[in-house]
Order: structure tokens, then C-alpha cells, then sequence
């Protein structure tokens, strides 16, 4: 028994932190069926997916208030937000590089929190501009790639690799097809695996792959971490379905738009009759 509780020990704050959102859960969905969901337009405004639906979203903002309060309370900058989200994202990387993968998977969720909060302070305090809006998509892309970097590492001899660099692919693919979209005037912000579900859908599996292998499987120096090995598959292949089909899309918008646009045959130019020319005549000046 005692043993069993010094294995579970470093896995407390895990837990914690995994029923205080459980518990979070369960208390949304009584207070909707009493006074009804509450709905954050703001940030069901930015779409919504089948894996992460406007009610998930607006669990999320409900559950992380005390957290957005505490940055308020702050009054740190929105680019200071950024910049400490993307410095724990590239923790994350770093820590399931080593195999700290519980660490790592919070890290990676609480970074996406952060990210989720800068561009809602900076409309908060009137801080919204062109810099920190680039500043926040081209960090995200580090982040993005640090984790997968770190899963790779880690993952390097085992058959996890191969979809690990896939996601890897994938999860560049799918904000560069809407970024060349943008640039070509075509809107492409939809998909089943965008970045919330992207931090989400892997961040979880992370944080918990260690209590899996510690509960329902014999101790190893160097774990498969099966739950997290799950999720990078899983995120391999609907990364690479949503950028393949926003591709399509793209490429369909295109066609359409190139079929609609006038051809020279479609410009009308004005009749020109024969009264219509006149020799150009010099005024006599005797």
C-alpha cells in the first residue's frame, strides 16, 4: 500500500488540476440545466468544430475565470501574455523531450490559455495592433513545432515517430492554407483539427499518459506513454485531413472565382462610327 502511494505521490498535482476541471464540468452543466448555458459570443464568434464544439468553448472561458481574473488583476500587457503562453509552450517541448510528459501536457494546456487570453486583453485595454497580432501567430508556430519536436525526440525509437513527424507536418500545413487564403481573399477557417483542438486533444493525453502507465502497466525506465502515443496518431491524421481539405476548398474558390471574373471577350467597348472621327485641324493663325 505503501509503495502504491509513493508511486501515485508526484502524480497529486495532476490529479488536482484534472478534477478541478472534471468538477468544473460537472458544475457548468447543473448551472445550465437550472439558469441555463452561459455563451461567450467572443470567443464562439472565432467557429467551431465537431471535436470542440461552442459549448466546450464556453465551458472553457467559465472554468479558467479565476485565471483571467488573476491577469487582470495583474495589468501585465497582452504582448507580456504572449510571450510567457509561448515561453511555457516551449517548456513543454523541452519537458516531454525528457520524458516529463505530466509537466509538459500542462504546460502545453496552460500556454493555449494564454494564448486564448491576449487577444482578449488587448481589446480589454484598447492594446490591439498589427505587431502583436503578428507577434502571436508566429510564436504560435514555434510552439506548435516545439512540442512535436519534443514528442519526436522522446519518441525517436519507437513506431510513434513516424506519425509524430507527421503532425508535424500537418499541423504546418493547416495555418499556412489559411494564411495563403487570406492572402488570395479566400476565408479558410474551418476544420475538424484547428489549434484549440490541436493543444487540447494532445494536451490531455499528455498530462495523464503518466498516471496510465504508472496504474495499468509495469514500471519501465523509459515508458511507451501508450495515451499520448494515441493522441499524436489521432493528431497526425485529422491535421492532415483539415489541411487537405482546406486545401481542396482553396483551390475550389479559386476555380470559381477565376470562372466568374470577366474575360476580354466580356468588356463592351463604346461604338465608334465614322462621325465620330474627326481629322485633328490645326487653328490657322494667318
Amino acid at each position: 500500500m505503501s509503495t502504491s502511494i509513493e508511486m501515485l505521490g508526484p502524480f497529486i498535482p495532476t490529479v488536482a488540476i484534472a478534477a478541478y476541471f472534471l468538477i468544473g464540468f460537472i458544475a457548468f452543466g447543473v448551472r445550465g440545466l437550472l439558469w441555463g448555458v452561459i455563451h461567450d459570443r467572443e470567443i464562439e464568434a472565432r467557429g467551431n468544430s465537431v471535436l470542440v464544439n461552442s459549448y466546450l468553448r464556453s465551458y472553457f472561458v467559465w472554468v479558467v475565470r479565476p485565471l483571467w481574473r488573476l491577469v487582470l488583476w495583474t495589468g501585465v500587457s497582452a504582448n507580456t501574455i504572449t510571450l510567457f503562453g509561448a515561453a511555457l509552450g516551449l517548456l513543454s517541448g523541452v519537458a516531454v523531450a525528457y520524458g516529463h510528459f505530466a509537466f509538459g501536457g500542462w504546460a502545453l494546456l496552460f500556454s493555449g490559455m494564454l494564448d486564448a487570453f491576449d487577444g482578449r486583453l488587448a481589446r480589454e485595454r484598447g492594446e490591439v495592433s498589427a505587431a502583436g497580432s503578428a507577434i502571436d501567430s508566429v510564436l504560435d508556430r514555434y510552439v506548435d513545432a516545439a512540442i512535436l519536436i519534443g514528442l519526436a525526440w522522446y519518441f525517436r525509437g519507437s513506431w510513434t515517430l513516424l506519425p509524430t513527424l507527421a503532425a508535424l507536418l500537418g499541423t504546418s500545413i493547416v495555418p499556412y492554407v489559411r494564411a495563403r487564403g487570406d492572402g488570395l481573399g479566400v476565408e479558410m477557417k474551418d476544420g475538424l483539427m484547428q489549434r484549440p483542438e490541436r493543444i487540447l486533444y494532445l494536451g490531455v493525453p499528455m498530462a495523464l499518459s503518466p498516471l496510465v502507465e504508472v496504474i495499468w502497466y509495469p514500471p519501465s525506465p523509459h515508458p511507451p506513454h501508450r495515451l499520448a502515443a494515441v493522441a499524436v496518431t489521432f493528431l497526425a491524421i485529422m491535421s492532415n485531413v483539415t489541411a487537405m481539405g482546406r486545401f481542396v476548398r482553396l483551390i475550389a474558390a479559386l476555380h470559381t472565382r477565376a470562372e466568374h471574373a470577366p474575360t476580354r471577350r466580356d468588356i463592351t467597348l463604346p461604338d465608334i462610327t465614322r462621325r465620330d472621327i474627326r481629322p485633328h485641324v490645326r487653328p490657322h493663325r494667318g
